[in-house]
């Protein structure tokens, strides 16, 4: 059975968040990381319940910016788990994390916004810097640098 908008009520009930009603099958809600405050939508549609943080980061202005913060949010998407990077159609960043609507529970509602909490915290200064400054360096570039001896 498919979890109803109630459901995700409940769901929100019991992990202690707050939220809003935007529309029928659309939830607000947010949380305050140790890096800023994002905003969640969870929108629910006939097959998939989405989780996403958007926007993640607003659209870099500069061609480099882009470069450089693409190439970055491309390796996260490959080393993070459940949640993902992707753009919207204004550039923006958006941070998602999209799971079957059919018998979607509790434990899974918990993981989508533990993963976005936790991805957001961790990536989000960096994803910044990154989108507003061309001469910024990615922790990758850094690795990827180093003098291994060889």
């Amino acid at each position: 059975m498919a979890v109803t908008p109630e459901t995700i009520e409940q769901y929100f009930e019991q992990y202690g968040w707050s939220y809003q009603r935007a529309d029928e099958n659309t939830f607000r809600t947010g949380f305050r990381g140790n890096v800023s405050s994002f905003v969640i939508y969870i929108r629910l549609t006939k097959n998939w319940v989405y989780f996403t943080i958007v926007p993640f980061v607003v659209a870099p202005k500069e061609a480099e910016c882009k470069r450089k913060l693409y190439q970055h949010l491309l390796r996260l998407n490959y080393e993070i788990n459940l949640a993902k990077f992707g753009v919207d159609s204004d550039g923006d960043i958006v941070l998602a994390v999209e799971l079957p609507r059919e018998k979607l529970d509790y434990n899974e509602f918990s993981d989508a916004l533990g993963a976005l909490s936790y991805y957001a915290d961790e990536t989000y200064l960096e994803a910044l810097n990154l989108a507003q400054n061309p001469g910024a360096v990615s922790h990758f570039e850094e690795a990827d640098d180093l003098d291994w001896g060889e």
